[in-house]
């Protein structure tokens, strides 16, 4: 690779960076890309003023479109992709530092950059989606814990989260060495992971056709559900013929999860996200399992038997339930809710005498085998609301609600039908169940019953979803709350037009908590910075805020108001701190008094980059929930 550098122009750190991001792409496919990515784009920078080549600056431009066009696509790794890039970037290189002396020297070097030559024709086959490899194959590596294994357990799945969507199975315990598997679902081959990751056992469980048509239904399902420009018939066949096939490739029967002889599967006949390996969690005779949708993900749940109390587990995420559906809303003296109508046993005309008195709460039995408690307060009421608990001589109808395995019997004053899809959550919440979107982006919330208990132990490791943006280079800088901060690009997930939150009020240990939520693009996002004036004698002056900005790194989001926000391609202010050291000593539990103590610390302006980005959400956005 060429490496002289007459000193007209500093070519010396691209050059290193591409080398650097080059050696990572063999071992790290995305890492290495990201880094190609950010190093080529900062050789468009420099050449564009000091090299006039349209040639050139045609191939660079198609060079960065197949780099982006590999992140979306999982960023395999193919070792002819490596050799193009070498030559591509050798290629550029040498002509940069050929423009340095005249343009007419540049120009002798056009059969560099010609299509002619196999890097560059690879290179803008994978900018025109030509060569892009989508073909996702379902893997298994056994960790033994008769080997020597260098690697931690979490090492590994922060090593394959890079390249594609991965879980962890625990098979068994002894002493300090685990066994079990990794699954694996990827755009890399065989041969590069067997490389990579030669203590594991490696086998191809199967090709999964199937990935990218999922994240196709997935993304353009709730687009066409809050369509309002398309007639209500045609969206209504268009729904109908969608939810059929997806049901089909994506969905299946919650029993088919189970081995024939397990006999204790509540709501078999209902339709789950279909998983693969649906088999490598432990089954045993001596639980419950049912389904519950919870975040706006499927998990199979599971209780011992013979348990009267609330308390379960989860035992695996079957993923997103990405489907319309209809719900009962009621109007209740707590504000307005919604439920699944397929987790609603029936609703009833009653009186006072229909209800029956055991322990502290009442009973409503509709028919044998159903005994349902009476819920005179709900665990969750909008912030507006006047709530007030229906004493039992006042209640004439019930809504009989189902969740887990417990019936629950909700007085409401007034009932209608909606059809909403499940935002998704980055997990789940002990305030609220699910919160679902109506045609119209309205959210509708669904009270979790059961949160007077413990939220459900998840016996699983947690799934890492890779990217499907290209990666972002540079910083944005903008103001909030009289401060200024400077945000690495690739922590943005979506800068919008400022947008007020909803909030809603919970009980948690028979304490009022406030939960504010932000909807944005099918998601929910619950820990959201308010942008109310601030009280306590704040030293700036409010400013009218413009933009909402979600932040979103190693699957923490959060959501900030900002006044100001503007791009820059480097970061310039080098006083800023990077240390996020609030004291929680005195501190109320509300996002508001912490943000009114930050307005009145004395630093003037904070970064916020992959480094420090965990800390800041724990130590200045978490909320409780």
């Amino acid at each position: 690779m060429a490496r002289l550098d007459n000193g007209l122009i500093d070519l010396s750190l691209p050059i290193s960076n591409i080398e650097i991001a080059l050696h990572d792409y063999v071992y790290h496919p995305r890492r290495g890309l990201e880094k190609l990515q950010s190093a080529l784009l900062s050789l468009q920078e420099i050449c564009q003023s000091s090299i006039a080549h349209a040639l050139y600056n045609r191939r660079l431009s198609s060079f960065l479109t197949a780099v982006d066009e590999l992140l979306i696509s999982g960023s395999p790794y193919f070792s002819h992709y490596h050799s193009a890039f070498l030559s591509a970037t050798d290629a550029l290189l040498q002509v940069a530092m050929a423009g340095q002396f005249a343009a007419d020297r540049s120009q002798q070097l056009d059969g560099l950059l010609s299509t002619d030559r196999s890097c560059w024709a690879l290179v803008m086959s994978i900018a025109d989606e030509k060569d892009v490899s989508l073909i996702y194959r379902n893997y298994e590596a056994r960790l033994d814990p008769t080997q020597l294994n260098v690697m931690s357990v979490d090492a590994y799945l922060e090593a394959f989260s890079s390249a594609g969507r991965v879980s962890f199975q625990l098979d068994s315990v002894k002493g300090s060495r685990l066994s079990g598997r990794f699954l694996l679902i990827s755009v890399q081959t065989l041969v590069w992971l067997k490389r990579r990751f030669p203590s594991l056992q490696w086998q191809v469980l199967s090709i999964n056709e199937k990935e990218p048509l999922r994240d196709l239904c997935e993304l353009s399902f709730l687009p066409l559900f809050q369509n309002v420009t398309i007639s209500r018939d045609t969206r209504y066949r268009l729904l109908a013929l969608f939810e059929d096939r997806f049901k089909a490739l994506f969905y299946q029967v919650f029993s088919s999860l189970f081995s024939l002889g397990l006999n204790h599967v509540d709501q078999a006949g209902r339709l789950v996200p279909s998983v693969n390996n649906v088999t490598t969690f432990e089954q045993n005779e001596h639980f419950a399992y049912f389904p519950m949708r919870h975040g706006g993900c499927v998990y199979i749940a599971s209780r011992t038997l013979g348990n009267v109390d609330l308390k379960y587990s989860y035992v695996k995420c079957l993923g997103h339930d990405y489907l319309s559906y209809f719900l009962y809303e009621i109007d209740t003296s707590f504000g307005r809710f919604a439920f699944d109508q397929q987790e609603c046993f029936g609703r009833y005309d009653v009186n006072e005498g229909d209800f029956f008195l055991d322990g502290e709460s009442f009973w409503f039995s509709p028919e044998e085998g159903v005994r349902a408690e009476v819920l005179l307060n709900m665990p969750l009421m909008f912030s507006y609301c006047t709530a007030f608990c229906q004493l039992p001589d006042a209640i004439t109808q019930v809504l009989i609600v189902k969740q887990g395995e417990f019936y629950f019997a909700l007085p409401y004053s007034f009932l209608r039908e909606v059809e909403a899809v499940c935002s998704k959550m980055s997990a789940p919440r002990s305030w609220v169940k699910n919160i679902w979107l109506s045609q119209a982006d309205t959210p509708l919330l669904e009270p979790w019953l059961l949160s007077k208990k413990v939220l459900p132990l998840s016996y699983a490791w947690s799934e890492k979803n890779k990217s499907t943006y290209p990666s972002k280079n540079g910083y944005y800088f903008g103001k909030a709350y009289g401060r200024m901060f400077w945000v690495e690009a690739d922590l943005i997930l979506a800068l919008l037009p400022y947008k007020v939150s909803s909030s809603v009020a919970y009980f948690e240990n028979d304490e009022l908590c406030l939960a504010s939520f932000f909807i944005h693009d099918g998601r929910s996002f619950d820990k959201v910075i308010s942008a109310f004036p601030l009280s306590g004698g704040a030293s700036f002056s409010v400013e009218k805020v413009a933009f909402s900005v979600i932040l979103e790194w190693m699957s923490e989001s959060v959501v900030l108001p900002f006044s100001s926000f503007e791009w820059s391609a480097t970061f310039t202010d080098s006083n800023c701190i990077r240390e996020f050291s609030l004291s929680s000593k005195g501190v109320v539990d509300g996002c508001e008094d912490k943000v009114s103590r930050f307005a009145s610390l004395q630093d003037d302006c904070f970064v916020i980059d992959k480094k420090n980005y965990l800390s800041f959400v724990a130590g200045f956005c978490h909320l409780h929930h």
